[in-house]
């Protein structure tokens, strides 16, 4: 029966817009709900996968960071495009969260924070996780890059703008998301061995 639901899925995708199914690194659709590492395309010097952590002058790990060692995948997210439907295209609106939410965070919803001079940084929570700093909730979209996906942000207050989502290492060499019209971050999805169809 899932297997039908997801065919179904894939068809209407396929029939109602010219987006493409985000893949795994097996070649299977990713599934609303379930976990998944976001990795670099590039191993090695290319670092590891994302976490919540700290950086400039947060207590909490309410950042989401790149790990340096390609041994390090990170923490599983979870993608919830909108509206919902069985799989995740391309190009579609989502919100993207942490499966486990660090102890003293209201939740691992990424949104972005003006935290490291005037760039945007992806961070985990709400406002309130973020004192003294400008917040902006939104959504993020997977685009197809090469032979990886990209991400991007698109602001709530505008969904035509959008930018995407690139890293840039902190002066306490911390290997940071921000939100940027440069380089984007070329990454993998590869699914989590515990995973939770709860959204």
């Amino acid at each position: 029966m899932k297997t039908l639901f997801l065919i179904l899925s894939l068809l209407l995708v396929t029939i109602t817009t010219n987006a493409e199914p985000v893949l795994d690194i097996t070649g299977e659709p990713l599934i609303p709900g379930a976990q998944y590492y976001i990795l670099p395309i590039f191993w090695g010097a290319g670092g590891g996968g994302l976490r919540p952590g700290k950086a400039g002058n947060s207590t909490n790990p309410v950042n989401v960071l790149k790990a340096f060692s390609d041994l390090d995948s990170g923490e599983p997210v979870k993608f919830t495009p909108v509206p919902k439907i069985g799989l995740i295209p391309t190009d579609t609106l989502l919100h993207i969260k942490f499966a486990k939410t660090p102890e003293g965070i209201s939740s691992g919803n990424w949104i972005t924070v003006k935290d490291l001079g005037e760039t945007w940084t992806v961070g985990i929570g709400g406002p309130q996780d973020h004192e003294g700093y400008e917040t902006l909730s939104g959504f993020f979209k997977i685009h197809k890059l090469g032979y990886g996906y990209k991400l991007s942000f698109v602001p709530y207050i505008n969904t035509a703008l959008s930018a995407d989502i690139g890293t840039s290492i902190d002066n306490d060499r911390k290997w940071r998301l921000v939100v940027t019209n440069e380089q984007p971050y070329p990454v993998l999805f590869r699914k989590a061995v515990a995973t939770s169809f709860g959204i």
